[in-house]
């Protein structure tokens, strides 16, 4: 019987990878999953950047990927006592990967504005798009993305390619090999709210209310000056709207302008470990009287204070911090657990 439901389990999560890399192929507004259907070669590919280079070799996987995990070639271990980062990498290899993924784009998307999104590439990473170089990342820690609309084709296939070098001593832990981590394809309107431009602060707590300051950065791309309106409006965790403000400007063509606008909250829940209570702040940002970009953030509202007798204080009552360094990696999996 137990196995029984051991096989069932597994039944289940194959279906519901099946659904949702489905799912993913559809380009909707917002942020699609781009981790299906790439091609991926371990080594030197001199020229694999242009579209006319033969992939047709490599091997096919799907994101996330850690390459060092993997046995290395001609063996049946991703070890080596010859491994240039030693004990500290976990005695695996790195080196130079080759990423390329082919798609197309719907005609539906004409005039929009789309960036690819990397969560985390382990490291000194280039992207080019159609042949031609649309960034770098060196580190391999933080997520980083690029606009490509400049330079996608509406027609036709369209090309991806990323190249990866984890080369020499590193880190001082196992830190993987690839793109360990998703890739998003992002489409927006020429107005829109910027990648990572909403930041929350709460300059005043107290049991009676607090304050919400919402600092928003918008940018138009478009080839007019436009009207725009952003309403922020404040959720609890029933979804129930607390508060709203609204705010208008005009933003010129091809410029970027940051807003900021304040709440308040009554009877606030305070956020701590023993009672995570959060909030969620959206924010719809319309232009010439049309919706063209939302964003959504959960916040928690606490106070927080160092003084040399508590040490550190959250909403006025002391805390021991405790904890420990746990990494992303998570056994046979590598850097993509």
């Amino acid at each position: 019987m137990k196995f029984k439901c051991v096989k069932i389990y597994f039944l289940v999560i194959l279906i519901l990878m099946s659904i949702l890399q489905v799912s993913a192929q559809s380009v909707n507004m917002g942020g699609n999953l781009f981790d299906s259907g790439w091609r991926f070669y371990r080594g030197g590919a001199q020229g694999a950047e242009n579209p006319q280079f033969d992939d047709s070799k490599w091997r096919k996987i799907d994101l996330p990927h850690d390459w060092s995990i993997e046995d290395i070639p001609g063996t049946d271990s991703p070890f080596s006592l010859n491994a240039i980062s030693q004990v500290s990498g976990g005695f695996t290899t790195g080196g130079t990967g080759w990423y390329r993924k082919s798609f197309k784009i719907p005609e539906i998307l004409k005039g929009k504005r789309l960036r690819i999104l990397f969560e985390g590439v382990y490291m000194n990473s280039e992207v080019w798009l159609n042949g031609r170089q649309v960034g770098n990342h060196p580190y391999g820690y933080s997520s980083f993305w690029f606009d490509i609309t400049d330079n996608l084709k509406l027609e036709g296939e369209n090309l991806l390619c990323v190249k990866v070098k984890n080369e020499g001593e590193n880190s001082r832990w196992y830190s993987g090999s690839g793109i360990y981590r998703h890739v998003w394809l992002l489409v927006c309107d020429s107005v829109y709210i910027a990648q990572w431009g909403t930041s929350i602060a709460t300059p005043y707590v107290s049991a009676g209310e607090a304050l919400i300051s919402v600092k928003t950065t918008l940018t138009n791309q478009s080839s007019l000056d436009k009207n725009i309106k952003l309403v922020t409006r404040i959720y609890d965790k029933k979804l129930q709207e607390l508060s709203k403000t609204e705010t208008t400007k005009v933003i010129g063509s091809g410029k970027s302008s940051d807003l900021t606008q304040e709440l308040v909250l009554k009877n606030p829940l305070l956020w701590s470990p023993d009672s995570p209570d959060l909030y969620k702040a959206v924010s719809e940002l319309y232009a010439d009287e049309k919706i063209t970009d939302k964003s959504e953030i959960q916040f928690g509202i606490r106070s927080i204070s160092f003084d040399p007798v508590n040490g550190f204080v959250l909403n006025g009552k002391a805390l021991k911090l405790k904890g420990g360094c746990v990494h992303h990696d998570n056994g046979p999996l590598g850097a993509k657990a």
